[in-house]
């Protein structure tokens, strides 16, 4: 190679490396050296040169650029001004999945590659050619600046393609339908019941169609985006990752064909034509969410795993971690509303490294916040660390609530509007009326008098719109008179140890900045006894973000001063008792961000009335209830139906152990009592209904 082409190879690497990510550089550098050569050789492109460092001048390369590719001025100029990269048409796609899979052949034959259909560390061919026009452009034009993508990882910058879409998709339950997908060379959908999408004009069309056929109030949102994006959003070219379970791929393929229609097939009937390049059975470290099919674009250390796995590559598990860390880095705000940028991205993950080092600990990996609070005390107060002092326990700070906001993937129990109902005695109708309100309010407030389930029917109504039972997406908190701002959101708390405060975030932000990382899952926070709070105090200025129009924007925290958002996969239960005389009402700033729904007693719910036939001597059992009934109704017309007597006093486990013996403590013990706090000012009558409901037990009525 000559002292020019040389230069111009070097000036590459250096400005590739500075822009588009630390390892490109060196990586694409011998591919274009002999592209020209590979291209004849594989016969995919004649009469180029061999060496691509030859191609000198911009506007040369631009021609040959678009003699390739097809694109125009207009893409062109997008793609170096970094306003976009436009889709490659269907001939070029092609030949770009030629290029890798004749390259990784070619080096199988000559013994250099370990299998002929590992992909692995082969650079996208219209990755490579991007990248040198790119160069090209700035390096006639030295005093502009290329704009650095936002919220990329420095050393992941154009290591996928971001040029296509990466794609999971689930072939049917258990992957039950994936050698059919795979000997017919397609992937499919379900949902066959809305026909031909080509029918529809837009998403809400469709959405309207999934809502009536699944009649039960809840807005089939994740249902409609797999519909659309398969209609719609994937493009020829896309990657199509197959997966089973959770944490297992299958195949991996490439989309050749638009979206049609099969009418002939049984099930599955919307279908797109795929070439399946690599098949198989891999094991991931990450995980996915339990969705039929998802986007993974916004994921890039998961593309980059799955393509590392499939290729045989050895993953270092802390390498991996650090990349996922510098992915979230790179996606946090400064109190300004900026993205951290590279060059603090880096300080804060070299500062732990160095911190790792220093005092011979571990902090990637490490998932005990406690043991990473106290490092940050030691490494704060040792006087002979000065290295990334000031960064140290910032960055520190930041891992723990990368930590903290990690969402956890498992498999789980289903759970139906059947499991719901079978569980919970209300009607279908009242549970369709929970879920749409739920569903496009995003916060309920169930109210009621004790006993009537309102915290039993909160988390099963949880369970029934995520479809599964995921302790992990819930959290619950009970309110209380001195329940605090500082409590829920973030304040100064004192330190485990006695020496000091130090800032702690409160549940509700930990478990927000969770919800946020997992935006294709639904997420939900229960709050007991919301109105024994002072809502306005405790929510403060994030009383505005829980709005549903208002999810996403940011405001700063009080004390943090971090930009906090609630994201609109968050949703808010709140429970409240209408029978305790000692709360205040909600104020109206308040009520106007809830729907709100009374809960009432269940004793005629055929559910319920089954459960009490099935239980021994249950005759006694019935005419306590059917005392209970003309109880409640006195209660309403002289206190309201807010205090009336639940029927979860007469449900639970030791019923159907010795039903008679409980019946007696829960009258007793329970609701007498509750009766002389309701009449607190005619005793006599409270002791007539206390002897009515013994007699009800003792067998004299």
């Amino acid at each position: 190679m000559n002292d020019i082409v040389n230069s111009q190879k070097e000036k590459y690497k250096a400005w590739v490396t500075e822009n588009l990510g630390e390892k490109t550089g060196v990586w694409y550098s011998p591919y274009l050296e002999r592209l020209g050569y590979l291209l004849n050789k594989f016969e995919l492109g004649t009469g180029y040169k061999q060496n691509f460092f030859n191609y000198k001048s911009y506007s040369e390369f631009k021609d040959v650029y678009q003699e390739m590719t097809e694109q125009s001025d207009e893409d062109i100029e997008k793609l170096v001004t970094g306003k976009g990269i436009p889709r490659y048409p269907e001939k070029f796609g092609t030949k770009r999945i030629q290029f890798r899979q004749k390259y990784a052949k070619d080096e199988f034959n000559r013994g250099e590659r370990s299998k002929p259909d590992n992909l692995g560390g082969i650079p996208d061919w219209g990755v490579l050619l991007r990248s040198y026009l790119i160069f090209l452009y700035y390096n006639e034009n030295p005093t502009l600046i290329y704009p650095k993508k936002e919220k990329k990882i420095a050393n992941q910058q154009d290591e996928i393609d971001n040029s296509i879409n990466y794609w999971v998709i689930s072939p049917g339950e258990h992957s039950r339908l994936w050698d059919n997908f795979h000997s017919e060379s397609v992937i499919g959908l379900g949902w066959d019941y809305l026909g031909d999408l080509n029918n529809y004009d837009s998403k809400e069309a469709i959405e309207r169609e999934i809502s009536e056929h699944r009649a039960d109030g809840k807005r089939p949102i994740n249902d409609t985006k797999a519909v659309w994006d398969f209609y719609n959003e994937i493009q020829l070219g896309d990657v199509v990752y197959v997966k089973e379970g959770i944490k297992k791929i299958i195949a991996r393929g490439v989309v050749t064909g638009n979206y049609y229609f099969d009418s002939e097939i049984p099930e599955y009937k919307h279908r797109r034509k795929v070439e399946w390049l690599q098949v198989g059975n891999w094991e991931l470290r990450q995980t996915f969410a339990q969705k039929t099919m998802t986007c993974l674009n916004d994921y890039p250390n998961l593309i980059q795993e799955i393509e590392q796995v499939i290729n045989d590559d050895i993953i270092d598990p802390k390498i991996a971690e650090v990349n996922e860390f510098r992915n979230w880095l790179s996606n946090q705000v400064t109190d300004t509303g900026v993205s951290l940028n590279d060059k603090t991205v880096t300080q804060k993950v070299n500062a732990l490294k160095d911190i790792e080092n220093y005092f011979s600990t571990s902090i990637f990996g490490e998932t005990d916040t406690e043991q990473l609070k106290q490092l940050k005390d030691v490494v704060l107060s040792d006087e002979t660390y000065r290295k990334y002092k000031g960064v140290s326990g910032s960055s520190i700070d930041y891992y723990i609530r990368f930590i903290e906001s990690k969402p956890t993937v498992q498999e789980n129990d289903p759970f139906t509007i059947d499991n719901f109902l079978s569980d919970v005695f209300i009607e279908k109708e009242k549970l369709t009326q929970l879920i749409s309100l739920l569903g496009n309010k995003k916060n309920l407030i169930m109210k009621g008098a004790p006993g009537v389930g309102k915290t039993f029917i909160a988390k099963r109504l949880a369970y029934v719109m995520m479809e599964e039972k995921d302790e992990t997406r819930i959290h619950m908190v009970q309110f209380h008179q001195s329940y605090s701002y500082e409590d829920f959101i973030e304040g100064f708390r004192p330190k485990a140890e006695g020496d000091g405060f130090e800032l702690k975030q409160g549940p509700f932000v930990k478990f927000a900045r969770k919800a946020a990382r997992d935006p294709e899952r639904d997420y939900f926070f229960i709050i007991d006894e919301i109105n024994r709070g002072n809502m306005s105090k405790i929510f403060g200025e994030l009383m505005i973000l829980i709005e549903t129009d208002k999810r996403g924007e940011q405001i700063n925290l009080l004390y943090s001063n971090d930009k906090f958002s609630v994201p609109p996969n968050l949703y808010i239960i709140g429970m409240m008792n209408t029978a305790d005389r000692s709360l205040a009402l909600l104020d109206y700033a308040l009520r106007r961000r809830f729907s709100f729904v009374e809960i009432k007693p269940a004793f005629e719910n055929e559910t319920f009335k089954s459960y009490v036939d099935k239980l021994k001597n249950s005759n006694v059992l019935i005419r306590v209830i059917d005392e209970i009934k003309r109880l409640n109704n006195q209660i309403v017309e002289e206190l309201g139906s807010g205090f009336q007597i639940g029927h979860s006093y007469f449900v639970g486990n030791t019923y159907k152990v010795d039903s008679l013996n409980r019946v007696e403590e829960v009258i007793e013990y329970e609701i007498i009592p509750q009766l002389f706090e309701y009449w607190f000012d005619d005793e006599q009558k409270a002791r007539d209904w206390a002897v009515r409901l013994r007699d009800c037990y003792n067998g004299e009525k």
